[in-house]
């Protein structure tokens, strides 16, 4: 009787563990309104924000995303547009940024355009195989061949760091986050270290690459 007990106790708490599994998904429609209401005005409701200071969002990794709006909401990212946005997520629950990164993750990126007299030839040097006298090693090691990135997992939960989606991105958003980790407003070992080696003409010409990699 005592056996049958515990046999029943565990497949009851191996259903309950299922439901809470369902239950943990993203609400993409939940995302949805939240883009719309909230995220739409800068970053455009599906992501492809048209406004150069405003990172484009659409297919980026929903971890990473989660990660840095909780910074932003904490207060502990305070670069570019953060200080301005940290307002408006104050109402949002950790589930509701989980929701609408999840939402913008599954949105269609467009390609971006890069202008072809901007130094590219130098971008793509630096992106594809990197600058070996200055030690500065090539970003596709990092965010892939074609700027995708590299996902990660919940960093609250396994320690693993997501390498974000660049391809696409608007070049003076790249310009910016690159010269914060240069001068230390942004904190990320890694891009530190790398950021401090590049010359603004450097910057310019692998954000520029990268603005029209897809």
């Amino acid at each position: 009787m005592k056996r049958l007990t515990l046999l029943t106790l565990a497949v009851l708490m191996s259903g309950s563990s299922a439901v809470m599994a369902e239950s943990g998904k993203p609400d993409l429609k939940r995302g949805a309104e939240i883009a719309k209401t909230v995220c739409a005005a800068c970053h455009a409701e599906d992501g492809n924000s048209g406004i150069a200071m405003y990172p484009r969002l659409a297919a980026q990794d929903a971890h990473y995303m989660t990660r840095e709006t909780l910074l932003i909401k904490e207060g502990k990212r305070t670069t570019g547009a953060a200080v301005s946005m940290a307002p408006l997520i104050q109402d949002l629950s950790d589930a509701d940024i989980r929701n609408v990164s999840a939402y913008f993750q599954a949105q269609q990126a467009k390609p971006g355009e890069a202008n072809p007299k901007d130094n590219l030839a130098l971008g793509a040097q630096i992106f594809r195989g990197g600058l070996r006298d200055k030690k500065i090693p090539a970003c596709m090691s990092c965010h892939g061949p074609a700027g995708a990135g590299i996902p990660g997992g919940s960093t609250a939960q396994d320690g693993i760091v997501a390498y974000p989606r660049v391809g696409g991105q608007h070049k003076d958003y790249v310009v910016g986050q690159l010269q914060a980790y240069q001068s230390g407003a942004r904190e990320n070992s890694i891009m530190a270290d790398i950021a401090k080696r590049m010359s603004a003409e450097e910057m310019n010409a692998v954000a520029n690459f990268i603005q029209g990699l897809h």
